[in-house]
């Protein structure tokens, strides 16, 4: 209970950052969306229902941190949650390179979720003309900075010691989060 509670301090900070600091320095089409990645992980490293109201709980944050449609990041980060379990059936999520795979993943699949959620129910056409040019440069800079995150909890890691169900870091079981 004590690693959820500390999910869910790591996402307050990370809305904090994304919607306070980061704006200030980076252009709105290279700002990386943490929330996304923190939701990606716990859909790799937490059981079901602590992912799920994790999700909930982040999706809320979000939408009130940094969103102007209430609901919308509920909905989205809880249909990647559930995406994301059903990859990990079938994948060994235990390589690093994966987990910046399926990152890439989640960011096609969010940008495409939001443009569909809002083009059909905010009845505006033009989303979509602004959301895909802007994927390749959201794209890379997730990527880049799940990368930097993956590298500082892998050198961290060493001096806290090693706790399995961790995706994306050694010394996990095959039994992730069940």
């Amino acid at each position: 209970m004590r690693g959820f509670f500390s999910f869910l301090f790591i996402g307050v900070f990370f809305a904090l950052l994304q919607s306070s600091v980061l704006p200030l320095f980076l252009s709105p089409n290279f700002r990386p969306n943490l929330i996304l990645l923190l939701i990606l992980y716990l859909g790799l490293s937490e059981n079901l229902s602590r992912a799920l109201i994790a999700g909930l709980l982040l999706g809320a944050i979000q939408d009130s941190f940094c969103g102007s449609s209430l609901g919308l990041y509920v909905s989205v980060y809880l249909i990647i949650i559930l995406a994301t379990r059903v990859l990990t059936e079938q994948l060994n999520i235990e390589s690093p390179p994966l987990l910046l795979l399926l990152i890439a993943g989640g960011t096609l699949l969010l940008n495409l979720l939001i443009g569909f959620y809002l083009t059909l129910f905010a009845e505006s056409a033009s989303v979509l003309h602004i959301l895909l040019p802007a994927i390749p440069a959201q794209l890379f800079t997730n990527l880049c900075f799940a990368a930097i995150l993956l590298f500082l909890l892998l050198r961290v890691q060493r001096f806290f010691g090693y706790r399995s169900g961790l995706a994306g870091l050694i010394y996990q079981s095959k039994q992730h989060g069940a």
